[in-house]
């Protein structure tokens, strides 16, 4: 056993007395400082005590490094950097008013500050992690995987360093916990697949995240007994091993630059409670199994969990430099349930793989067992066979972030955020005037100007069309190119060649959600609204979290269908429906609600004065005149 090296020696020898106090129920501190997630201060009953930030954290670097005072230089250093000594200053005695007038409304003194140093009323605070157990045997395995449960979560994880002082203590801090962490688990070893061996395979994962060079944490999960199922079944079936699928040119401890992936635990919808912990169980094997690849960096299951409730999820994979997102989902299909996955590559936000595996209602034990074998190879093929495509998005972090920017503003239909979109678009062409995504994308901002403004600008749909030719140029197997290129022929009127652009680029990515929702447009315009429908529906369901014109696309083929109720449920799953004024009211006109449509009419006009019935009829490229007819006599009922 490694020993441990100076740093921890001296966390645990501070801690050794706290862990013996609580171990006699003595006397608690009055407050808490939580610095493991969201750094705060909490009350004896957990109430959260608004404090300025800065004096959260000039509390957790006195309390844990054991100092009662320290001087207020090295503080203002330690916030703010040495390179402007006098601002660094300013910026201290501010931040102690806004502490002490904080501490006199408490009615508590933590912090006291003279003219040259801090002090820290030590004795009435404690942290979540003044105690930290050795490796030692005797500390026992409820010990560890209490620890390795409370240590999932990041030391200082959404505090953003403004001096290299404070960045290097928190990595210090960080590298002591994975420190003692590794040696914990390592002591202690995998002894099941129950829940309380869960903190500990996720500390695993963790650790491996860290450092995928490690290979006695990964030789841990491999003792599992369903990775060890899993590499054998999958080698004997297929010849295919997990553990070399990648080849990894790069040393093995340069892992900052590895593909990142995260499974993100099933949403189980109105699945019975079993199926869905069968389920979660499923996605946590497979990430163990994900674990053999020395060229791939796997997230953390419980990280993965918080990822998954994020509000912003794009965002957070941008923050996270996530590569890959394996998502998943329960449906009941009647006398059963299935597992629907898909691998997103989030460069592209393309759908590279999907698939369905039914979950039998018996010998559950030996379908998850084939299923994770299966969903893991099929995962690790998937990402090999696109880490070219993944290298050309990421080799420019200034391009790619541009590009991710402009897609983000692309969920929208509102001209503004069109706009936007476009400007991103040209910003990242302008690092790289080659880039196909980008010119793919500056197509589609271009479409849907002419879309939303409603003017039949020929000129709009002229650029859209030589964007895209400039990405096919640019990246002859980029998917994007092709329909964006289909698009705008299809609004052209050139249904033929729409339809060979839109096959081509199905024939590369057949899997990607915004492509096969714009082939279902192209064969609604061309008079095939049964046939188009189900290409939408198909695309939300690769794509649950659908953007808005998925959803006014299924609206508007609901409407030559006859399905008008169906079609404005549709458009009321769209976060903006105003693009969508015009096929409300032809709804409600051919319902017969003349109240409902005429509100829809006033939108229409509010935002598009000008707007002329002939002269919008002239933009919708409908194949066949029963369907313009169809529409026209709709928006004619309405009141336009």
């Amino acid at each position: 056993m490694t020993a441990l090296n100076r740093f921890e020696l001296v966390v645990i020898a501070k801690s050794l007395n706290i862990v013996q106090q609580e171990l006699c129920n003595q006397m608690p501190a009055q407050f808490r400082l939580q610095t493991l997630g969201r750094l705060r201060l909490l009350d004896t009953d957990g109430h959260d005590i608004p404090f300025p930030q800065m004096g959260l954290i000039i509390l957790a670097y006195l309390k844990l490094r054991g100092l009662l005072t320290f001087s207020r230089a090295d503080i203002a250093t330690l916030l703010w950097g040495d390179e402007d000594p006098g601002q660094s200053f300013a910026n201290l005695r501010k931040s102690a008013s806004r502490i002490l007038a904080r501490q006199n409304t408490i009615g508590h003194q933590f912090l006291s500050f003279s003219s040259s140093a801090v002090t820290i009323a030590a004795d009435t605070i404690e942290t979540d992690v003044d105690f930290l157990p050795t490796d030692d045997p005797t500390v026992g395995r409820a010990l560890t995987v209490a620890l390795a449960s409370r240590l999932r979560e990041d030391f200082l994880r959404d505090i953003k360093p403004l001096s290299k002082t404070l960045a290097d203590w928190i990595d210090r801090e960080r590298e002591a916990h994975l420190g003692v962490l590794r040696r914990c688990i390592l002591s202690i070893g995998l002894t099941g697949d129950d829940a309380e061996n869960r903190p500990i395979k996720d500390v695993a994962i963790k650790l491996l995240e860290h450092d995928p060079a490690d290979e006695e944490v990964r030789n841990l999960l491999r003792g599992s007994m369903y990775q060890k199922a899993a590499a054998a079944m999958a080698t004997l079936q297929t010849g295919f091993d997990p553990a070399v699928a990648i080849p990894d040119p790069r040393r093995p401890e340069n892992h900052k630059g590895l593909p990142r992936l995260v499974l993100l635990p099933p949403s189980s919808g109105e699945a019975r409670p079993e199926v869905a912990l069968f389920a979660s169980a499923l996605i946590e094997d497979v990430t163990i199994g994900m674990c053999s690849l020395r060229s791939l960096s796997v997230i953390a299951p419980y990280s993965a969990a918080k990822m998954r409730d994020h509000a912003d999820k794009a965002a957070t994979y941008e923050r996270y430099a996530i590569s890959y997102i394996l998502d998943s989902r329960l449906t009941n299909e009647g006398n059963g349930h299935s597992l629907f996955v898909q691998l997103i590559f989030f460069g592209s936000d393309e759908v590279i793989w999907a698939d369905r595996f039914e979950l039998s209602g018996s010998g559950l034990v030996k379908s998850r067992r084939d299923i994770a074998h299966r969903l893991a190879e099929a995962v690790s093929r998937q990402i090999h066979m696109n880490e070219t495509a993944r290298s050309d998005y990421e080799q420019d972090a200034g391009v790619y972030r541009s590009f991710l920017r402009g897609q983000g503003h692309l969920m929208n239909l509102g001209l503004p955020e069109v706009r936007r979109a476009r400007k991103y678009f040209r910003e990242a062409l302008q690092l790289n005037p080659a880039f196909a995504p980008a010119q793919s994308g500056l197509s589609r901002s271009y479409f849907l100007e002419w879309l939303v403004t409603a003017r039949n600008d020929r000129s709009l749909l002229s650029m859209a069309e030589g964007h895209a030719q400039d990405a096919i140029v640019s990246d002859p197997h980029l998917p994007t190119a092709y329909k964006e290129l289909g698009v705008a022929k299809l609004y052209m009127r050139q249904f033929d060649e729409s339809a060979e652009f839109f096959a081509t680029a199905e024939a590369l990515s057949p899997n990607y959600a915004n492509l096969i929702a714009s082939f279902g447009d192209a064969l609604i315009q061309a008079s095939r609204p049964q046939e188009g429908l189900k290409k939408v529906e198909h695309a939300i369901e690769l794509n649950p979290i659908a953007p808005d014109e998925y959803f006014w696309t299924a609206a508007g083929a609901c409407y030559s269908l006859g399905r008008y109720e169906e079609a404005l449920s549709y458009i009321g799953r769209m976060n903006d429906r105003a693009p969508a004024d015009r096929l409300s009211a032809a709804c409600w006109g051919m319902l017969g609600d003349g109240r409902k449509a005429s509100q829809f009419v006033r939108k229409t006009f509010d935002v598009h004065p000008a707007f002329d019935l002939d002269t919008w009829m002239a933009l919708v490229p409908f194949k066949e005149e029963w369907q313009r007819q169809h529409y026209k006599e709709g928006l004619i009922k309405a009141g336009f």
